[in-house]
């Protein structure tokens, strides 16, 4: 350890620089118009850079830089501004030269004219603003967070604390807003700022934590260094100076009893706790110049006993605590870039990363025993990651800063089933090493190695026409002749069917086939039921004609049959009783053609037209026979309604075929009577029979009647047509000692209600 020791204070104080080889790798940001100020290390081992236009992410060797983007702003009322206005993108004049990251994954940033603006780390969308009504008199010099609050370092006399202003729920939890004159505030969800005043003209640009004391808070300002109690809320000068005149840019409190930090005047220097000393331990300059002073922008941790150094006006260096001296480092590209180191810092996969004159460097300190440190590589990190997705034609679906959660499951339409994926690995090692290999599975089963080249094509899989389902798209990577990394990036792609491809789309085409078989059937049926429906009208127009025909053919044959009474009475000189019989039969046939046009008519004018067919027939026979029509007084006659002449053709059949051929003289008795409902109309005669009727019948057929027939097919008729329940009964009287004595026709008709 002593010979080591030896060795490098030799180094130190004979070499002012120290030639490394070509280790490094840098990236220019001139071309861009881009002044890179400060480096930050994220937990996710993620590099971000702060520059004159904003904020860049480093992912693996992708670079993202700020994008103009909109947002909904608010009045002074809390009410939505309808416009959208535009953020700006950030010009040198109003630049972000500080950040701080916050434990649950949010970035703040300082910007000249002092506005914070924050995002959710690895969300696209960009910036957004904060919920902090900052004042706008104090320049920002510095922001810390610890524990999920807020330090805000400023060149005034005071430092600022925001309790949980980095905490998830700060960016969901408030509206920002703008004044008429576009200036930025938060309209409600606005966090408190408390101001702690330290003395006048003393501006804090470092902070750091202490490693033994979890309520003490180191501060660096440009008085020198400064101790803040988190619960009595007072700040103390160290060492009992009240001023020192050099500013402390950082602070490290790993190393037990010992406070190092570094300054722009003094180099680097140490507070030890136990003997409250301070000691400072410039550096020699490689180009003295005329300047007094030993700028140090920052430091940080490189092995025990060991710091990276960012010299401002000088090579990047390796100050060493234990002989108190720097080693200049260098090589042909970082000699390519001005002697001005702003940051340094060692991410968590073991890179070095720096920032030299406008320029941004990468090195891989394992290749150089000197530049090498203790910190263990985070494997987790050294993983394959997906950086894009493209189509075809070179439209982007989605990259690291475009719809970035897309880069973990992607759904696309069944026309974008030929897609480019990208991928990258967050190594910094030689790119010439680096091998990927990809498969998907329902499209690759076996790995598909790419080839070790660098060019794009071989940190793409090209995919096409992929069929509607769900993959699994995965890619590893080896650096050189090792092993394939066990890390394995994933990605999900779900390929949407057509519309005509979903199971969906054929239960809606089954449905579709099925309501139109029911359409097409009902409408059939609905056609059938139309037919029948004519049909039956036509039925019941041809049943209503024959009822018309029927009638026509009874109508004749009564007439005929007056006639021929009528001639009778003139034959046999009876003039008087034919001039009666005349006016009555013409009264007959009045009633006759008024009742023609009419299917039935009322049971009233039906026994009023029986009745003077009665009177003609008496008046004609003279005492061959007698009648009487009864009808019983609750009946309203004129209420129910029956066929026309339904019971005249059994009088007739009475008269004719009943008593006629009698000897004697007879009677027939019509009568009208109700029964449970029901009209009964009886013609009763005490004529001859039935039988010995119907023998004088195939006797003598001069004097048969039809109506009779013709009246129980009308009734059958009008049954059929009117629904009225209609019967006919024909009894056959005998005597005490069975002989025949007469007929009875009984007609029943349902009373109407």
């Amino acid at each position: 350890m002593i010979l080591k020791r030896t060795i490098l204070l030799l180094l130190g104080i004979s070499f002012h620089c120290l030639a490394i080889g070509q280790y490094f790798k840098r990236f220019a940001f001139d071309s861009l118009g881009i002044t890179p100020y400060e480096l930050y290390v994220t937990k996710e081992g993620v590099t971000h850079m702060t520059s004159s236009i904003g904020m860049w992410r480093l992912k693996g060797r992708t670079f993202s830089g700020p994008s103009i983007s909109t947002g909904i702003m608010y009045d002074d009322k809390g009410n939505p501004i309808p416009t959208k206005v535009k953020i700006r993108q950030y010009t040198a004049e109003d630049s972000v030269r500080s950040m701080a990251q916050g434990a649950d994954s949010i970035f703040y940033f300082v910007l000249q004219d002092n506005l914070f603006l924050w995002r959710p780390n690895g969300e696209s969308g960009g910036w957004g603003w904060s919920p902090i009504n900052f004042p706008k008199a104090p320049r920002i010099t510095k922001i810390w967070i610890d524990d999920g609050n807020l330090y805000v370092g400023t060149a005034a006399d005071n430092f600022f604390f925001i309790k949980d202003a980095a905490r998830t729920k700060t960016w969901t939890d408030f509206k920002a807003g703008a004044d008429k004159d576009s200036n930025y505030f938060a309209v409600s969800g606005a966090k408190k700022i408390e101001q702690i005043i330290i003395q006048p003209g003393i501006g804090v640009y470092s902070f750091s934590p202490d490693a033994s004391d979890k309520n003490r808070v180191w501060l660096g300002t440009n008085r020198g260094l400064f101790s803040y109690d988190k619960q009595s809320g007072k700040v103390n000068p160290v060492a009992g100076k009240d001023r020192n005149d050099f500013t402390i840019t950082e602070i490290y409190t790993g190393e037990k009893g010992n406070i190092w930090f570094s300054t722009l005047e003094k180099g680097m220097g140490v507070y030890n706790l136990a003997y409250q000393t301070m000691q400072f331990y410039p550096y020699k300059k490689i180009n003295p110049g005329n300047s007094a002073t030993f700028p140090i922008k920052t430091f940080c941790y490189k092995s025990p006993g060991q710091f990276f150094v960012a010299v401002m006006d000088s090579l990047p260096a390796i100050f060493n605590t234990q002989s108190r001296t720097y080693l200049f480092f260098t090589d042909s590209v970082i000699n390519a870039t001005p002697n001005k180191t702003t940051d340094i810092k060692v991410d968590r996969q073991g890179n070095l990363l720096l920032l030299k004159g406008g320029s941004f460097y990468i090195a891989d300190v394992s290749s150089s025993d000197l530049l090498r440190t203790t910190f263990n590589r985070d494997s987790t990190l050294l993983f394959p990651f997906i950086r894009g997705i493209e189509l075809p034609d070179g439209i982007a679906l989605a990259t690291l800063d475009y719809h970035q959660e897309l880069l973990k499951k992607i759904t696309l339409k069944y026309n974008q089933n030929s897609i480019n994926i990208y991928f990258d690995v967050n190594d910094f090692s030689d790119e010439k090493d680096i091998q990927f290999a990809w498969r998907m599975n329902g499209y690759s089963t076996d790995w598909i190695v790419m080839p070790s080249i660098n060019l794009d094509s071989s940190r793409a899989a090209f995919l096409q026409d992929l069929s509607p389902g769900k993959y699994k798209f995965q890619v590893k990577v080896r650096v050189g002749k090792g092993e394939w990394r066990t890390q394995i990036a994933e990605m999900e792609i779900v390929i949407k069917p057509a519309f005509w491809q979903t199971g969906w789309f054929w239960l809606s085409v089954l449905a579709a086939i099925g309501i139109l078989i029911f359409l097409i059937v009902k409408l059939r049926v609905k056609a059938v039921r139309k037919q029948e429906r004519v049909k039956a009208a036509h039925e019941k127009q041809l049943l209503e004609l024959e009822a018309k025909a029927l009638r026509a053919q009874m109508n004749p044959h009564f007439i005929f049959n007056c006639l021929n009474s009528i001639k009778s009475l003139i034959q046999e000189r009876q003039t008087e009783k034919g001039v009666t019989y005349l006016t009555t039969f013409s009264k007959l046939i009045r009633t006759l053609f008024n009742n023609a046009d009419k299917k039935e008519i009322t049971l009233y004018d039906e026994i009023e037209t029986c009745k003077l067919y009665l009177q003609l027939e008496s008046m004609r026979f003279d005492t061959k026979f007698s009648y009487q029509v009864k009808v019983d007084e609750n009946i309203d006659l004129k209420s129910v309604h029956v066929p026309a002449l339904i019971i005249q053709p059994f009088i007739e059949n009475a008269i004719w075929h009943g008593i006629m051929p009698k000897n004697v003289g007879g009677t027939v008795l019509v009568h009208v009577s109700e029964k449970n409902g029901h009209i009964e109309i009886a013609i009763e005669d005490d004529g001859i029979g039935r039988a010995a009727s119907q023998q004088n019948k195939s006797i003598n057929t001069a004097h048969q009647s039809k109506g009779v027939n013709l009246t129980q097919a009308r009734l059958e008729l009008d049954n059929l047509l009117q629904q009225r329940q209609a019967s006919l009964v024909t009894i056959d009287k005998q005597d005490e000692n069975g002989k025949a004595a007469g007929t009875k026709v009984i007609i029943t008709i349902k009373e109407e209600i």
